[in-house]
């Protein structure tokens, strides 16, 4: 079976707002998607922010070169918004040959985390920035709007912004990054911290209109090959498919606390939709039993 099938059929089962359960009926009826991650669904935005070109691979296997993305093809996102019929989402920073806004936007940033950034940090557009900058590009949108029907061809309808769909992958480098400088306890320590910091940009984005989120959680981190490579030199420190098990436990810590969270924001957001998409049994599934779905 392809991988862009597997995930079709994700997201076909997933959508639909239930905690784990399968959707009756699925409604791919939005009509835009604002995103927000780190390189799991960033499409550009790192290329358009000046850090650094991506060079080859990366996209070249789909889009024929260097697509902005950190993957030589295409990313879940992209697989999303083809299944919703959709065009590929434009990086919020990319204005240059991006010829359109209207079906939605993409914040997501490589290296980028939950947390604030710091001088050390890979990317500064953490997730509080990037949610700034989703208030900076509604408050453009509603001025130009304002103008008449001059820009409309180009940019979301105001309606756009309660009814569209707010999909959601950040987290690995909040808890990747603190293994270089702390033991599995104190990364463990900072989960509740993260998920308030990602609580408080949901419950922003909420009292702006938001009120379907698409939520993914983290995938199996200890199985990244730069952790292994990193933290895998004493076989002792492997699990069962020679993956870190301890970047695995945090992974699935994190988790099953960001699930709890969907859960309680489920009962504090009147009239919205949550959805938990479990990224991590998806991926662990794909890496234990990679050979049933080879090309």
């Amino acid at each position: 079976m392809r991988l862009s099938v597997v995930l079709l059929l994700v997201a076909l089962l997933c959508l639909g707002g239930g905690g784990g359960r399968v959707a009756a009926s699925t409604d791919f009826n939005f009509p835009a998607v604002f995103n927000f991650g780190d390189s799991n669904s960033d499409t550009g935005g790192r290329v358009a922010a000046g850090f650094e070109s991506i060079l080859p691979p990366y996209g070249s296997t789909f889009f024929g070169g260097p697509a902005g993305r950190f993957c030589d093809g295409r990313l879940i996102l992209d697989f999303l918004m083809e299944a919703m019929d959709m065009p590929l989402l434009n990086a919020y920073l990319d204005s240059l040959g991006t010829p359109s806004f209207r079906t939605g936007v993409n914040f997501a940033q490589a290296g980028c985390s939950i947390t604030p950034a710091n001088p050390t940090s890979v990317s500064p557009f953490s997730f509080g920035l990037q949610i700034k900058q989703f208030f900076a590009f509604k408050d453009k949108v509603t001025k130009l709007l304002s103008k008449g029907n001059l820009y409309s061809q180009y940019i979301p309808q105001d309606s756009y912004f309660s009814e569209g769909l707010y999909m959601f992958d950040i987290g690995q480098n909040d808890l990747a990054g603190e293994f270089y400088s702390k033991p599995e306890d104190q990364v463990i320590a900072s989960i509740p911290t993260i998920l308030l910091e990602f609580e408080t940009g949901l419950k922003k984005l909420y009292d702006q209109g938001a009120r379907k989120f698409w939520i993914h959680n983290t995938g199996p981190l200890g199985c990244l090959p730069q952790n292994i490579a990193l933290f895998g030199k004493d076989p002792s420190q492997l699990d069962e498919l020679h993956c870190v098990a301890k970047h695995n436990r945090a992974a699935k810590l994190f988790n099953l606390q960001l699930h709890a969270l969907c859960t309680k924001l489920r009962g504090e957001f009147a009239g919205a939709s949550i959805t938990y998409v479990d990224i991590h049994t998806i991926k662990y599934n794909l890496i234990a039993n990679y050979s049933r779905f080879a090309l």
